[in-house]
């Protein structure tokens, strides 16, 4: 399967099924996959608080939830991968229906953060992270502090970075999570145990109730010298079909949220923390409008889903061919 014609014919196929069900064989079918690592032009790279990825093109956290298929996806051209979210204990997640697709390229799910626990998760990247041969980042998530930084301690030399979700519809009493005193804790248990670099991922800034918090949040994050803020994560929204009645929605109608969100981040923080951008990135244009906005990564997920297993090759040509026309030779000559 390493030319073009069976994984589009694949990925046709599995847009037939249901999408959970559809996710679960895409993920057995990326094992087939042998297209060889992609190696993207010299100025489809950037400096990040991963070091220099070529390209700076993340899988965001969702797609592998057991951290079993880093080396396998790592194929498909990602300059970093981000695996989970992983919980302290297992969790099996909300009955189904728990993820439906919708018009115009999107997703809501609410899949209630299914995963096998941490020491499972952990010893699956021990095994994948090393042969991904890129960055491999674990998203972690929790009720409390201390079952954050437990999850944190745990994956100690196992990967090359920690995003800390906190945005999740899954989680539960938002505003609580967001509060100052009990982030302010957060904080100051992970800066005190802390052995790689962080990011913390956060919700548009859409809802009223939690857009002060979510801000103040981030001062304290940048304030404490932690790398990275991932923007964003799905927003929650009503949808009848799933068994919650609600969920959270990504993938194109995402993207002005997103967008908005990195305005108020760079208006916020200027460039003394990195920014992951996700929601909505489907195309070289969607990428280049978010470095141009201070991103230094971009993530996809519902790209992957829509567009096949080689939309990543297809952004990062895409690029190429805007940098060329722009008479550039890297995206850093070209980005504020």
């Amino acid at each position: 399967m390493s030319g073009p014609i069976l994984p589009s014919l694949a990925h046709k196929l599995l847009r037939l099924l249901p999408p959970e069900d559809a996710h679960r064989a895409g993920l057995r079918l990326v094992r087939l996959l042998r297209p060889g690592r992609l190696e993207p032009p010299e100025g489809i790279q950037l400096k990040t608080w991963l070091g220099r990825l070529a390209p700076p093109i993340g899988l965001a956290a969702g797609f592998d939830k057991t951290g079993e298929s880093v080396a396998h996806l790592s194929r498909l051209g990602f300059g970093y991968l981000v695996a989970g979210s992983v919980t302290l204990n297992p969790r099996p997640g909300n009955r189904r229906p728990r993820i439906v697709r919708r018009r115009g390229e999107a997703l809501v799910n609410a899949m209630g953060l299914p995963n096998p626990g941490i020491d499972v998760f952990a010893k699956n990247l021990s095994i994948g992270a090393p042969l991904a041969g890129v960055p491999v980042v674990a998203s972690i998530a929790g009720a409390d502090p201390e079952e954050i930084v437990a999850c944190y301690e745990r994956l100690r030399g196992v990967v090359a970075g920690v995003e800390v979700n906190l945005s999740s519809p899954s989680l539960r009493d938002a505003v609580a999570i967001w509060s100052e005193e009990r982030f302010s804790h957060l904080v100051e248990l992970l800066v005190s145990v802390k052995w790689c670099p962080l990011a913390l991922k956060i919700p548009p800034l859409a809802r009223a109730e939690l857009r002060n918090h979510v801000l103040r949040a981030v001062k304290i994050w940048v304030d404490n010298g932690l790398e990275s803020i991932t923007a964003v994560n799905t927003l929650p929204v009503s949808e009848t079909r799933l068994s919650t009645g609600f969920g959270g929605l990504s993938g194109r109608p995402l993207n002005p949220y997103m967008l908005e969100t990195l305005r108020e981040l760079r208006s916020l923080i200027g460039g003394n923390c990195e920014i992951n951008a996700v929601g909505g990135i489907f195309s070289a244009e969607d990428a280049l409008q978010a470095f141009r906005l201070g991103a230094s990564t971009v993530q996809v997920y519902t790209a992957l889903v829509y567009r096949g297993p080689r939309v990543v090759r297809q952004i990062v040509a895409d690029l190429a061919k805007i940098l060329a026309s722009m008479g550039a030779s890297s995206l850093e000559e070209i980005l504020p």
